[in-house]
């Protein structure tokens, strides 16, 4: 079993390591500044510098201009919460979606440290399972990766609210916290939105196709992997299609807009999409959001 957690993760560090430092690790950058500049050092002036940072004084004294160089003060933590469920973990498909969600914590932790960023770790399931303080290092984001790799817990429901509720009363400098989940659970979007009043927060819905349809023929055996209720359904008739289908198209469509109505990012992303891709798109479509609210 570690053997295999160990190649697991090691799978893991090859698929990201390209598309971060080639794709992502610029964007997660500038998509999640630091709070301020920070002094770094005075240094003679080269064409082309800003001369708004001429240092005066320095430029007085020595009878040469100098400027001003500052650095961007991070001190960002990067707060991963990766539901642990049965229901959250099964797959119709071949890419299955605790994978999934490793690729992406995988990729938002390797962008993280690149930038020198805290990085942490919550696994919720009926309860909060594990929690990883943020911190630095690559040893960090090592035991973070191998965690979100490890079997989910066997629970009879989901459950988000106390891990929130636990995020929520720590005194945590700003952070970036990913909520990594189908979202089909109840009672937890108020205590999503008041984390977002303190912290820039983001939710990634990882949806599964055999989740939204019925297709092809015979009799399909459901089995709730929580509850473990089973029930028959006959994929050949029309109506029973239809019904469920409407039953998901409804209930994704509640949930996006419970996202819209707290105010809440949230990114869809399907197990058979590239996770690179999806987290480029939203950080494009995040800083164009933030630009066009400066200008406006």
């Amino acid at each position: 079993m570690h053997d295999h957690l160990t190649q697991r993760l090691h799978q893991l560090q090859l698929f990201c390591k390209h598309r971060v430092d080639h794709l992502l690790a610029g964007q997660y950058r500038s998509t999640f500044k630091g709070q301020g500049l920070e002094f770094d050092e005075v240094r003679v002036y080269s064409p082309g510098d800003d001369v708004r940072t001429i240092d005066w004084n320095v430029t007085a004294r020595s009878s040469e201009v100098h400027i001003k160089r500052f650095h961007e003060e991070r001190e960002i933590n990067l707060i991963l919460v990766v539901d642990n469920s049965p229901s959250f973990a099964w797959s119709s498909t071949d890419n299955k979606r605790q994978t999934v969600a490793a690729k992406l914590c995988g990729l938002l932790g390797m962008a993280a440290f690149s930038s020198n960023d805290r990085i942490g770790l919550l696994r919720f399931s009926d309860t909060m399972d594990s929690f990883l303080p943020p911190t630095r290092g690559r040893n960090q984001l090592m035991r973070c990766l191998s965690s979100v790799l490890e079997e989910p817990k066997k629970v009879s429901n989901t459950c988000v609210t106390e891990s929130l509720d636990h995020l929520n009363k720590l005194q945590l400098k700003r952070s970036v916290i990913v909520v990594i989940s189908d979202f089909f659970m109840e009672g937890f979007m108020e205590r999503l939105a008041i984390l977002g009043h303190h912290h820039e927060v983001i939710a990634i819905a990882v949806d599964d196709p055999g989740e939204t349809s019925l297709t092809g023929g015979g009799l399909m055996h459901l089995r709730d992997t929580e509850t473990g209720e089973t029930q028959w359904l006959d994929l050949a008739n029309r109506s029973v299609q239809k019904l469920f289908k409407r039953r998901m198209d409804k209930r994704l469509k509640d949930r996006e807009q419970a996202f819209a109505q707290w105010g809440v990012d949230l990114v869809v992303h399907h197990v058979d999409d590239d996770p690179a891709e999806t987290l480029l798109s939203f950080f494009h479509a995040r800083k164009k959001r933030v630009e066009g609210a400066a200008c406006g």
